[in-house]
């Protein structure tokens, strides 16, 4: 019994214990037990009956909602394919930054352009059919960590830069005074670096849906 149970939790092991999951797993190691005292009351030994009742059960993904079966290689590729667009579109609109204090964002986006190129070339070359069980709830949960982690990046960033810009001006009850398209474009500039990394949340939520379109066995439904 002992032996069984560790075996369930080897199965579990990479597996959120939700109240569904939880439920799942000692179904199993019921059904398992129940499996190897039958065998044993047939008079097989019991380290085979052990042994014939996790053979019963190799692997749970298939039993796991939101699990669907992935093909691995193609799905790699889409999103590398994805991550290397968003960085070239990041890149083209940083390019307005050249002309600013700010040209090292550029260069940030051509060096993530080039960067993430290689990744997708050398993987064009690597093609090997993989297939294997992806989570579709675990990349929704990544995606909306990623969306509540920029929003929280953007208000703190937008918020401390109007506080540097305004801050003084609205405490000593000063009117704003911006003198020229100069100075509007230095100061829309602080707040356009930040907003440029959305890009970073737009991809993880790409992740998703190519996660879906790669559903092994969709191309023939």
């Amino acid at each position: 019994m002992i032996d069984l149970k560790q075996y369930v939790d080897e199965l579990f092991r990479h597996q959120r214990l939700t109240p569904e999951v939880k439920d799942l797993k000692e179904e199993i190691l019921s059904n398992m037990t129940a499996k190897m005292d039958d065998l044993i009351a047939q008079g097989i030994e019991a380290d085979i009956a052990a042994k014939k009742a996790k053979e019963s059960v190799s692997t749970i993904d298939y039993l796991i909602d939101g699990n669907q079966l992935t093909d691995i290689s193609k799905y790699r590729l889409e999103c590398t394919q994805t991550v290397l667009l968003n960085c070239i579109i990041f890149w083209i609109f940083s390019l307005p930054l050249l002309f600013t204090h700010f040209a090292a964002f550029s260069y940030l986006g051509l060096l993530l352009t080039i960067s993430s190129g290689i990744v997708y070339l050398l993987q064009t070359k690597q093609q090997t059919e993989v297939v294997a069980f992806l989570s579709i709830t675990t990349s929704e949960r990544r995606k909306k960590t990623a969306w509540i982690v920029w929003g929280l990046f953007f208000v703190v960033c937008a918020g401390t830069m109007a506080a540097l810009t305004f801050g003084s001006n609205i405490w000593f009850g000063r009117p704003l005074n911006i003198s020229g398209p100069y100075q509007m474009a230095n100061v829309a500039v602080r707040f356009y670096m930040p907003l440029l990394t959305i890009l970073i949340p737009i991809t993880f939520g790409s992740f998703t849906k190519l996660l879906l379109k790669n559903r092994k066995g969709h191309e023939n439904e």
